[in-house]
């Protein structure tokens, strides 16, 4: 089937001039249902001469971009090229195109038609700067939409030294609005994938004004490139960094909550891994984990290979999962989302089994998407309402 706008513009009723005015003011890509649950969605691009388009999303396999195999075909006449596929009516996913010119060597962009939204820069660079589908049927995320038409709030950060880790690194701290004494003592949650312009402390003022959760502070904290891939793997120095040394760091300039329920670890993806593990061995610290599709699959000893070698290979018991099966339960609650169609998916129900089994207070959700920021980001406020509920509604 093809679009009925694309249609207008091959048979010549439709422009080049009035299609592309289309999409600038509907917005891209263009969708249409053809089942109650089934849609198809077509993406535009205007590469120019001599240059094929692929399309890669953040669903399926690989963690990052998985490339969509089909080129972009051309609409003969036009300056555009088309790629139209049938998908479920209630994802939303990150997505980039390709562009390869005669040598090969392609270039990867967002959708011109749908720029990225605000708070698409990451801490991991290769999911940076992607445009984001929302289908029909997918579940909204008002905060999130009410925090990227929201100022940003007030940023102070400094230099954090540590003697455990041999490195420094950057933390920024937001507070949360309206006037808070010295004798406050707010709780906070620190996000471990934290970057100067995350979207956690616009979502969490929306939420404040919204008299939906208490006045917290976000901190967030700076990974260091390549280091992260070590830091986050359930490394003792790096959690003991956190308890012995940024913990300090924090209390010694505001006023924040002693209670390890006030205490939320955040993280995304190997973030999510770090803060699951750490708050189950500093429970007297950390009382609530925010993971948000933990890679919790990892064990240092799971390598995988091809050939006659893989008949001796032995699977370990993941990390986290063999941890918390082993460990007595500790005191602490766990926010746990996943995307349904990530790969990630089976070890995220074998750690929830666990953590049920274990009589954790924890909440488990899975979203019609991939590995993705664009999930991450909304239900990150469904976290925040879980860990700080109003007082009368958590009593």
């Amino acid at each position: 089937m093809t679009n009925p706008f694309v249609e207008k513009l091959s048979t010549g009723e439709w422009s080049p001039e009035r299609f592309r005015r289309h999409l600038e003011e509907m917005g891209a890509p263009l969708v249409g249902r053809v089942l109650a649950d089934e849609v198809e969605v077509t993406f535009v691009d205007e590469p120019g001469d001599d240059t094929t388009v692929t399309l890669s999303v953040v669903i399926g396999p690989i963690i990052g971009f998985n490339k969509i195999a089909t080129e972009f075909a051309s609409v003969p006449g036009t300056p555009f090229r088309v790629l139209t596929l049938r998908m479920r009516s209630d994802l939303r996913f990150s997505y980039v195109f390709t562009r390869s010119g005669p040598t090969g060597e392609g270039e990867q962009v967002p959708d011109p038609f749908n720029p990225p939204p605000r708070f698409s820069e990451c801490s991991v660079e290769r999911f940076s700067g992607a445009s984001v589908a929302v289908l029909p049927d997918a579940m909204p995320l008002p905060w999130l939409d009410q925090a990227e038409a929201r100022p940003a709030p007030a940023m102070e950060s400094g230099v954090l030294a540590s003697g455990l880790l041999g490195n420094e690194r950057r933390i920024w701290v937001s507070m949360p609005p309206g006037e808070h004494s010295d004798e406050s003592a707010l709780p906070f949650v620190i996000h471990l994938d934290g970057t100067p312009d995350h979207s956690a402390p616009s979502v969490r003022d929306a939420l404040v004004q919204a008299g939906l959760i208490r006045p917290c502070v976000v901190v967030l904290v700076d990974q260091l490139g390549s280091q992260r891939y070590k830091e986050l793997l359930c490394d003792a120095a790096f959690s003991r960094m956190l308890v012995d040394e940024l913990l300090p760091w924090l209390h010694d300039r505001y006023s924040l909550s002693q209670d390890p329920g006030d205490v939320a670890l955040a993280g995304e993806s190997f973030g999510g891994l770090c803060a699951g593990w750490t708050v189950l061995h500093h429970p007297t610290t950390f009382g609530n984990a925010i993971i948000q599709s933990p890679s919790c699959g990892y064990h240092p000893d799971l390598k995988w290979g091809t050939g006659a070698g893989e008949l001796l290979r032995r699977t370990p018991m993941p990390t986290l999962i063999a941890d918390y099966s082993a460990a007595e339960s500790a005191p602490v609650r766990i926010f746990h989302d996943v995307g349904e169609l990530e790969s990630s998916n089976t070890h995220s129900r074998w750690l929830d089994q666990v953590l049920t089994q274990n009589g954790y207070d924890t909440v488990y959700r899975e979203f019609a998407g991939g590995h993705d920021y664009a999930w991450w980001r909304g239900l990150f406020a469904d976290a925040l309402q879980w860990c700080f509920p109003l007082e009368a509604e958590r009593s």
